[in-house]
């Protein structure tokens, strides 16, 4: 959206009524008898996604005219033919698609509810494809409604007071058409008691693009969850899954061990399921210090164990070594060095493979660049390693 005259810091852009929200609360499936407790019933977007399917096929709808104007096809790799996904191996994007998990949760939760009310929806008409493209929807162009709580007074659970703190997921007609570029957010909506305001935080001359901000994220999260990417990225970011750090440091030891030094590991904080290297190409510290624990004798673990402290990241040759070897591995998982992705981008022309390609020349850039950062660093010895006392973090 390109602004038409000077807008100054603070001004409002435009006012948006809650009234349009639409969410489980605001959709008039809320009203028929027995359904409210039926989608309380569901997980996650479920109950949105159903509302969705409705409304958007419902020809007197309140929403039907946003619906009509929302995207019907998609770029993102949810939608991808099996040849342009091969272009994504390589990076942690295919494990996190999840087709077969959201397809799961249409059979296993909207269809018995289709079926139970089965004069609301039409098999033919309320499908899987509509399942995805309300989901892809939600993904792209929802937002928390940060002042709208969908748990009752009295509720307690923990679940609860996450929802309460997380505000509901809505859609909100005209907000979302507002585009993202990394680096050039200038607008943000604003939750007020009756309205929702998109208000500028900076100055935009006339002409200018307004960008909103979907967040701080990596190409790879961009592409699956928008489907772009921008080729330079202050935010990208290459993840270290845990596993490959536990066969790197563990090849021989018995797996009861490396169980045990995993939960010591998590419990002080220090593993998670992936450790992330960003532009900086600082290597972790974390990984450092999961790396000297993971390769303990058991003898030195169960006095680390005994103690609750952990040594501290400091770099030793054989550690070194085994960062320099995890940081390759990760790198090998691409069937194409940076160089060939390099090349290739100047010539490809076709969206998904080019996205494909601008993720992973990014990823690639940042292992290289860790690989030097690793490679710059001092080696130190063990005497110069005292142990230190941690703390486990607390959850969000």
């Amino acid at each position: 959206m390109e602004i038409l005259m000077f807008v100054k810091e603070g001004e409002l852009l435009f006012s948006l009524p809650r009234t349009i929200l639409l969410s489980q609360l605001t959709s008039t499936l809320r009203h028929v008898e027995g359904m409210e407790q039926d989608m309380s019933q569901l997980t996650g977007w479920s109950p949105l996604i159903l509302c969705m399917m409705y409304e958007s096929q419902k020809e007197d709808s309140f929403w039907k005219p946003y619906f009509d104007v929302l995207p019907k096809h998609f770029t993102t790799p949810m939608f991808w033919e099996e040849s342009d996904l091969k272009a994504l191996e390589g990076t942690d994007i295919l494990s996190k698609i999840g087709k077969e998990e959201a397809e799961a949760t249409f059979e296993n939760e909207i269809k018995p509810l289709m079926t139970k009310y089965a004069n609301l929806f039409d098999a033919t008409v309320h499908t899987l494809e509509l399942f995805h493209t309300c989901g892809s929807l939600i993904m792209a162009y929802s937002f928390n409604d940060e002042l709208q709580k969908t748990v009752e007074e009295g509720g307690d659970s923990e679940e609860e007071e996450e929802e309460e703190d997380n505000g509901l997921i809505s859609m909100v007609p005209m907000a979302d058409m507002l585009n993202h570029k990394t680096g050039y957010n200038n607008a943000r909506l604003f939750h007020e008691t009756d309205s929702l305001q998109m208000k500028a935080i900076k100055d935009i001359k006339e002409g200018e693009q307004i960008y909103n901000t979907y967040g701080d994220l990596c190409n790879a999260d961009l592409l699956r969850k928008y489907g772009f990417t921008d080729e330079k990225n202050e935010f990208d970011l290459v993840e270290i899954d845990g596993p490959l750090v536990v066969e790197i440091c563990c090849p021989d030891q018995d797996k009861a061990i490396v169980d045990r030094k995993i939960e010591f590991l998590m419990e002080e904080g220090a593993l998670d399921e992936c450790f992330v290297i960003d532009t900086t190409h600082e290597i972790p510290l974390e990984l450092i210090v999961s790396v000297h624990v993971l390769s303990t004798t058991l003898d030195e673990f169960e006095k680390m164990q005994e103690k609750q402290k952990l040594p501290r990241p400091k770099l030793t040759q054989e550690a070194k070594k085994k960062v320099q070897t995890i940081l390759e591995k990760r790198m090998a998982r691409y069937p194409t060095t940076l160089k060939e992705d390099e090349l290739a981008l100047e010539t490809t022309v076709q969206l998904n493979k080019r996205n494909a390609l601008i993720v992973r020349i990014g990823e690639k850039k940042i292992l290289q660049g860790a690989l030097a950062t690793l490679a710059s660093m001092p080696i130190k010895r063990h005497t110069d390693m005292p142990e230190q006392n941690t703390k486990k973090k607390q959850k969000k």
